[in-house]
């Protein structure tokens, strides 16, 4: 799991607010980042394809749920409010670097799964994918997200979401079946 790396920058917003009688306190955040911090890098990777860049994202994402952060809110509900930061900053992201290729030198593989060959095709057919589809087929699939969670993660409206993750998932599905090659 990512540590909380408490830096004057980072901590700043939390003391700033603190003035606040609706900000978060410190062990509030040190507890939601505990409770959200993996599932939200394990979608930042599984999305990107990088540790380098997921790290990145995540440590954006948190700073500026605390610049930004509402009044309080449930976990749940900020929860979903970081995943909507943070797909809203690889959406920036994806705009401001044209298409990029998912690194090699850091495997998302578990060598320990009873089938590498199937966690391969399935890094394979993730990588033809777009980054939109990649990312709704995490939330749905990883996360276990429905599909008004997903719209309100990623800013789209639910009925978006279930076209949307229905097309990924037949694309992901011709993707996956054996047979020819496919570009």
């Amino acid at each position: 799991m990512p540590t909380i790396v408490k830096t004057d920058a980072l901590m700043a917003p939390l003391r700033w607010r603190e003035r606040d009688s609706f900000a978060m306190g410190e062990e509030a955040f040190e507890s939601l980042y505990e409770a959200t911090a993996p599932p939200l890098l394990a979608y930042l990777v599984g999305v990107t394809g990088r540790r380098d860049v997921a790290d990145d994202v995540l440590q954006e994402t948190y700073c500026r749920f605390l610049v930004r952060q509402p009044a309080a809110m449930a976990q749940d509900h900020a929860r979903r409010y970081l995943f909507r930061i943070a797909s809203n900053l690889l959406r920036d992201r994806w705009r401001r670097i044209e298409e990029r290729q998912i690194a090699e030198d850091e495997p998302l593989l578990d060598a320990n799964a009873p089938d590498l060959n199937l966690q391969m095709d399935v890094r394979r057919a993730m990588r033809a994918l777009k980054p939109r589809e990649r990312e709704l087929l995490w939330l749905a699939y990883v996360e276990g997200m429905s599909h008004a969670e997903i719209a309100e993660s990623t800013g789209l409206g639910a009925m978006s979401v279930r076209l949307l993750l229905f097309r990924a998932r037949r694309k992901a599905a011709l993707l996956l079946q054996p047979g020819e090659e496919k570009a």
